[in-house]
């Protein structure tokens, strides 16, 4: 009898063990094996029309945490609901972190320095993280090119190609660092009910249709308007002319370079610094007549503008506009939607978009997009179970959801994706005709991809916001940027 006890708890113990080692391989399945566990009914799901590799298991890489860190943007917003499906689909637990733009810099330069792999999937600026940090993102041919992995559900073809070189190489193509993953652009919005009531009388005062998105609307026009409709214009209606971003912020850099490459100017006169980008520069162009003359005129627009706007970042500017104090300001596109849906009576319904004010060449506007691309520190699983999320987050089926939601998201980065978009979404969503014509190359601007640019950028956020506050001779403040860009090559 006593043989017989000790029989069933020895087969008692195995079975357990065998269980548990059952238990473990689905919390942290081995790569090597392919478990031909079927694929649910994904009817009516992100997956609806996603394409598996042969015998995947959907739940392959069920039990692992993916922490996401991505700067605070309406794009991350609309992500962390859809990454819900994603997760009880999968079984990976996707920790979506928005954060603001500075400390996104700051967490992302101390992960990669300890190189302790904390974030697996990051959300990856061209001009904050890519160009200093590529040797520490995971190069992805391997993972696109393997047969048993989720592949991207379009072809590498199928993005725009200056924002593949801008968001997913570095230098040369050798070697892929991050998919496209947003494509904000700056664009100008516009109150169409002081536009449309005030027009008769704006002409007649001033002798021209004052209407943005043609080629007269000018930054000098700009400037002229905005402090006629401070000074005709009621305040119940809207208080200021217009709300800038000169906070001593990437937003004060952000917003000089459209004016700057409107007049033909640039920082560098590098070839392709602001594409592949460049480990470092030949010749700095600083001292040229179109940066001093585009420095001047920042300087007037600023003053014509709302006063807080000395001390606004885009996100600031953004909530003045919604809240119906400013008539124009410079934002990225992505904002449409909430600000069209605003809770003051005078701005919902009443948001118009058109490419952003005529300099002496043309009209630019910044591009503003990033790449989502794999920590190189993180574990091989983890690894592959970013990339399963990186493939169903760029899909084509879930940017569109991003573009449509209630609140907007940024614009899709794949051509094909446009194809899909009815007439009723284009007339509901009027920014996206903007932004296209944006992105023409006679209107788009590259902003210069250079690895040591983060030391670059706060000279000039520095520059430019100083030179409004103290009223600083242009020329000078030139100057200045010249001296502090060379002493710290």
């Amino acid at each position: 009898m006593r043989k017989l006890m000790m029989l069933i708890i020895m087969m008692i113990f195995l079975l357990t063990l065998f269980l548990m080692d059952q238990r473990q391989l689905l919390i942290h399945p081995d790569p090597e094996v392919v478990v031909d566990a079927g694929l649910p009914d994904l009817t009516g799901t992100t997956f609806e029309s996603f394409k598996f590799p042969e015998h995947f298991n959907i739940r392959k890489y069920e039990g692992i945490t993916l922490n996401f860190i991505v700067e605070n943007n309406l794009n991350a917003n609309i992500l962390s609901i859809e990454t819900e499906e994603f997760t009880k689909l999968t079984g990976i637990n996707v920790k979506i972190r928005p954060i603001d733009y500075d400390t996104f810099i700051q967490k992302i330069n101390l992960d990669f320095i300890s190189e302790t792999g904390n974030y697996q999937l990051i959300y990856s600026d061209p001009y904050q993280t890519l160009n200093r940090f590529h040797d520490d993102l995971e190069v992805l041919e391997p993972y696109l090119n393997n047969p048993n992995l989720p592949n991207l559900q379009m072809p590498l073809n199928d993005f725009f190609e200056n924002q593949l070189d801008v968001c997913s190489y570095f230098e040369n193509r050798d070697n892929l660092y991050a998919i496209p993953f947003d494509s904000t652009t700056m664009i100008l919005y516009y109150r169409k009910d002081v536009f449309e009531n005030f027009k008769e009388a704006f002409m007649n005062a001033n002798g021209y249709d004052w209407t943005p998105g043609g080629k007269d609307f000018t930054w000098e026009r700009y400037e002229e308007i905005s402090r006629w409709i401070d000074k005709y214009v009621p305040n119940e209606v809207v208080e200021y002319g217009s709300g800038q971003m000169a906070q001593a912020h990437n937003s004060a850099f952000c917003e000089f370079s459209n004016i700057l490459a409107s007049n033909g100017g640039d920082y560098f006169k590098d070839s392709n610094i602001d594409t592949l980008g460049k480990s470092d520069f030949s010749e700095l162009d600083v001292l040229s007549p179109e940066f001093i003359k585009s420095l001047g005129q920042y300087k007037e627009i600023v003053k014509s503008a709302a006063p807080g706007s000395v001390n606004w970042n885009w996100t600031d500017t953004a909530l003045a506009f919604e809240n119906g104090k400013i008539a124009m300001m410079v934002n990225w596109d992505e904002n449409y939607a909430a600000l069209n849906a605003s809770d003051n009576f005078r701005v919902r319904g009443n948001v118009g978009t058109a490419l952003l004010p005529y300099g002496d060449v043309r009209s630019a506007n910044i591009f503003g997009g990033s790449g989502i691309g794999i920590n190189k520190y993180a574990d091989d699983l983890e690894k592959e179970a970013a990339w399963f999320y990186i493939t169903w987050a760029t899909s084509k089926n879930m940017q569109y959801r991003i573009l449509t939601a209630p609140t907007g998201g940024s614009m899709p980065t794949i051509k094909s994706a446009y194809e899909d978009i009815s007439p009723e979404i284009l007339e509901e969503n009027p920014q996206i005709s903007v932004v296209k014509n944006a992105w023409e190359p006679e209107n788009i601007y590259l902003r210069p991809k250079l690895e040591n640019f983060y030391y670059i950028e706060q000279i000039l956020n520095e520059a430019l916001h100083n030179m409004i506050v103290n009223d600083l001779n242009p020329e000078l403040v030139a100057k200045d940027i010249d001296d502090k860009i060379m002493k710290g090559r």
